[in-house]
């Protein structure tokens, strides 16, 4: 299987239709599809992640022709079946949802679990050219949720990189940034080390020192 990332765009739903309730015929390749389709059903029992981003579109490349396709959250994403072995997968949503693929002879293809979240390679790409010395940022992406870890050098820059990162996920960023070298007068005595342990429940984070 080959997943080609493209552009969303408008595509005629009517023809789409056709093309998921009509008989799909494998035709002369029968029995190459079948062969396929079984060394693939032997590798495909457990399901196959897919990332998606909000807004853009995936084309997945099927090796052999499918006969049916279930999506199970609509919600989340929209699939559209281009050709017997193309589906165009787009992300509408932030959450994760499965679409099961059938062979022609009624058996399941494939599964692939779909992971709608933030665009995170735009945002380190946005990142990188407005900061580009800042090389110890690291972004976490769980759906709606960015996720931000390393350090950074300034005060000024921490606040430069949470709004952009806002942009993406508003008022849904941890932010786990420290600065390095410590401002002065942060540092604590040899003498008196503070050990800080961060509770994250859910969304929740809480700083217990010692």
């Amino acid at each position: 299987m080959q997943v080609t990332h493209r552009q969303s765009g408008t595509r005629a739903r009517w023809m789409v239709a056709l093309v998921c309730c009509g008989a799909l015929s494998a035709g002369p390749l029968e029995a190459l599809a079948k062969t396929t389709l079984i060394n693939l059903l032997s590798k495909s029992r457990e399901a196959q992640q897919v990332s998606l981003v909000v807004g853009k579109s995936t084309v997945v490349d099927m090796p052999v022709p499918i006969k049916r396709a279930s999506l199970a959250d609509p919600k989340i994403a929209d699939a559209i079946v281009l050709s017997p072995k193309q589906i165009y997968v787009t992300g509408k949503g932030y959450g994760t949802t499965n679409l099961t693929l059938w062979g022609q002879d009624g058996q399941v293809l494939a599964i692939l679990d779909l992971d709608v979240g933030v665009d995170l390679v735009r945002l380190k790409q946005q990142l990188a050219e407005l900061l580009p010395d800042e090389t110890n940022i690291r972004l976490r992406g769980t759906h709606d949720h960015v996720t931000l870890s390393g350090t950074v050098s300034s005060e000024a820059r921490l606040s430069q990189i949470l709004a952009v990162t806002e942009a993406y996920a508003p008022k849904k960023v941890l932010n786990f940034l420290k600065i390095y070298p410590e401002p002065p007068g942060s540092k604590v005595s040899s003498d008196m080390q503070t050990v800080t342990i961060e509770v994250i429940k859910g969304t929740s984070v809480n700083a217990v020192k010692f």
